[in-house]
């Protein structure tokens, strides 16, 4: 998790650049030709949801890294957690896990993972709690920030060209993208906290 935690504090050390200067930007354009603060304002909306989906998308890597690391078996597993990770097993094509399974009450856990189908650009607090739910996370938070939804919605429309940039950015203040940033980083962390009380309580065995 220490590496989750340093790739977190750095993007979040990025994103606090980016908007000390856009909100200076929005008092003081310069030489800034007009209407591309807005769609700076707007790419903003895209490095909120990113360090969303990749903290995320790390936490629960770490989780098996941990397992794997730790050669911990299938049998050994939380009830929950091992419903997840049958669950990711009927995502994997056959042809390509079986060669890999030699031990098939250790090394089902890791091969069950793919990184890539953790989430699919739809992450919001609702899918947060529903993550910590299926690996039997226990919440200090309640994880109900509505603004994450908003900002997943930004991205989608972004990301797939259903609204332009500038016009997405032009409603957009630098203050109100600094307040959806502090609630971000503030979900994120209790997050990161959960999934790093989880780990080294080594809550995801059934005898824990």
């Amino acid at each position: 998790m220490l590496t989750v935690r340093a790739d977190f504090d750095k993007r979040c050390v990025e994103i606090s650049v980016y908007l000390d200067w856009l909100a200076k930007v929005e008092t003081s354009a310069g030489d800034i030709p007009s209407g591309l603060p807005s769609t700076m304002k707007a790419a903003a909306m895209l490095l909120l949801y990113n360090v969303v989906e990749s903290t995320m998308t790390n936490a629960v890597e770490a989780v098996f890294d941990e397992l794997t690391q730790r050669k911990v078996s299938f049998d050994s597993l939380s009830s929950v957690l091992k419903a997840t990770v049958l669950g990711n097993v009927r995502n994997v094509n056959a042809d390509k896990l079986t060669p890999k399974l030699v031990a098939i009450t250790t090394d089902i856990i890791s091969c069950s993972f793919d990184k890539t189908k953790v989430f699919n650009g739809n992450v919001d607090s609702r899918k947060i709690r529903e993550i910590l739910t299926d690996y039997g996370v226990s919440k200090t938070n309640a994880y109900e920030e509505e603004r994450l939804h908003d900002i997943m919605l930004a991205r989608n429309r972004l990301a797939h060209g259903a609204e332009s940039f500038a016009d997405y950015g032009k409603d957009l203040t630098a203050a109100q993208l600094i307040r959806d940033y502090e609630r971000v980083k503030n979900l994120l962390s209790s997050a990161l906290d959960d999934f790093e009380t989880y780990i080294s309580k080594r809550h995801y065995l059934s005898a824990v």
